[in-house]
C-alpha cells in the first residue's frame, strides 16, 4: 500500500468503539436497592426473585444462562396457590339466609333518621349517666353483672358505648353504662370505643334508650347453644355427642312447625337432666325419642322428654324399661300434645306428661312388650 492508499484508509470514517463494560457495573436483574423496585417488589409478592418469596441468588452471566439444558429448565416447577393453608370462610344456613336479604336491584328506602355518628375512644371520666332515663344499676343483678364484666374484661367483647352529644360538649351514655361502671370500678381502663351521635334533646336520648332496648332481640337458648358449641363448649360438645347417639339432630329453629321428622331444640333441658341426673338418664330418655317417633316430626319433645326423665329417676316398682318404651309408642309425639292442654310451666308440662305416660304403662299387657 502506497502513501496515497494508507491516506485514503485514513479519511475513512473510524467505527464507534464498543466499549466493554464489566458485569460488576450493571445491577442485576433481581437488585432492589433503587427505592421504585423496593416498592413495586414490596406490593407484589408473587413477582419472581422477590426477596419475600425467596432469599437472593448469585447473579449468572450470559455465558451461564446459555450453558443451562432444557432439562434443567424443564425440570423448574412452579408454585402451587393450592398449597395455602389458610382456611376458606364456611357457608352456613345462616349465611345463606343473610345473602337472601342481598338487593339485586335499586329500591327506594325511607330517608335515613339523623346523622352519622363519630366512633371515638373516650375516657371513663368524660362519660356521664342521665338518671332520668336510665336503669338504676342499684341493685343485686346489675352489680353482679358488674363485677363479672370488670373481673372478665376482653377488649373482643367491649363493644361501642351508644353516646349523646350535648350542646355544652358534653358526653352521655345511652347504652352501655354496665360497661361503663365496670371501666370505673377496674381503674386501668384508659379508654371505651364510643359511637357518639347529636340527638337534640334529653327527651331524644329517652326516646332513642327505650328504642335500642325495645328493638334489641335477646340471645334464645337455641342460638346460644349452637355458639357455645363453635366456641367449642365441653358442655355443648358433650349435648351434641347425647342427641347424635340418640339418633336425633338439633334443630337451628325454636318454632317447632320447621322442624324436620328428627329434629329437637330443648338443649337446656338436656344439660340441665346431665347436670342433676347424669348422662345415662338423659341419654336413655333421648333415645326412648328417638325410637318410638321415627320419620315424624318430634313436637313437644322438651315436655315428653322431661316427663320421661320423671319417670326414670322415680320409677314405679318393679319398674320394665321395655313396657315403658310400648307405652311410649301408643301415642304419636303430636297426640301425645293433648295432655297437655291449657297448661303452662315446664315443670308442671312435664308433670301432665309423667302421668300419661304412667298410666299407658299400667295399660301394656304382658303379651306386648313380650311381642
Amino acid at each position: 500500500m502506497d502513501e496515497r492508499d494508507r491516506k485514503a484508509c485514513r479519511d475513512l470514517p473510524k467505527p464507534k468503539q464498543t466499549v466493554a463494560v464489566a458485569e460488576a457495573d450493571v445491577a442485576p436483574r433481581d437488585d432492589d436497592t433503587d427505592d421504585i423496585t423496593r416498592r413495586i417488589r414490596g406490593v407484589d409478592s408473587k413477582l419472581a426473585g422477590s426477596p419475600r418469596k425467596s432469599p437472593a441468588e448469585p447473579q449468572k452471566t450470559a455465558i451461564s444462562e446459555h450453558d443451562l439444558s432444557s432439562k434443567e429448565l424443564g425440570g423448574l416447577t412452579r408454585v402451587s396457590t393450592a398449597a395455602s393453608t389458610s382456611r376458606k370462610p364456611q357457608k352456613t344456613e345462616v349465611s345463606d339466609v343473610i345473602n337472601a336479604y342481598a338487593s339485586t336491584s335499586p329500591r327506594k328506602w325511607p330517608k335515613a333518621l339523623g346523622n352519622p355518628p363519630s366512633i371515638e375512644n373516650r375516657n371513663p371520666s368524660e362519660l356521664h349517666l342521665d338518671d332520668s332515663y336510665q336503669r338504676s344499676t342499684d341493685n343485686g343483678a346489675s352489680t353482679a353483672l358488674i363485677k363479672r364484666i370488670a373481673n372478665g374484661w376482653d377488649w373482643r367483647m367491649c363493644l361501642p358505648l351508644v353516646v349523646s352529644k350535648r350542646d355544652d360538649g358534653s358526653l352521655w351514655v345511652i347504652d352501655g353504662q354496665h360497661r361503663l361502671a365496670a371501666a370505673k370500678m377496674r381503674g386501668d381502663i384508659p379508654f371505651l370505643p364510643c359511637c357518639v351521635g347529636v340527638f337534640g334533646s334529653v327527651a331524644d336520648e329517652a326516646a332513642m334508650f327505650v328504642a335500642m332496648n325495645r328493638a334489641r332481640k335477646p340471645m334464645n337458648r337455641l342460638d346460644d347453644f349452637h355458639a357455645a358449641l363453635a366456641a367449642s363448649d365441653a358442655e355443648a360438645i358433650e349435648i351434641l355427642d347425647l342427641v347424635s347417639e340418640a339418633g336425633l339432630t338439633i334443630s337451628r329453629n325454636t318454632s317447632s312447625t320447621a322442624w324436620k321428622p328428627g329434629e329437637i331444640a330443648f338443649t337446656a333441658s338436656i344439660a340441665s337432666t346431665v347436670r342433676k341426673h347424669g348422662r345415662q338418664v338423659a341419654s336413655a330418655a333421648l333415645t326412648n325419642i328417638a325410637e318410638a317417633f321415627p320419620g315424624q316430626r318430634v313436637v313437644h319433645s322438651g315436655s315428653i322428654f322431661l316427663g320421661l326423665v320423671k319417670v326414670l329417676v322415680s320409677p314405679p316398682e318393679g319398674f320394665d324399661p321395655d313396657r315403658m318404651f310400648q307405652a311410649l309408642m301408643r301415642y304419636s309425639a303430636e297426640d301425645w300434645g293433648t295432655f297437655l292442654t291449657g297448661l303452662k310451666g315446664g315443670d308442671t308440662r312435664a308433670a301432665a306428661i309423667r302421668d300419661a305416660l304412667l298410666m299407658a304403662y299400667d295399660e301394656v299387657a304382658a303379651d306386648e312388650v313380650a311381642g
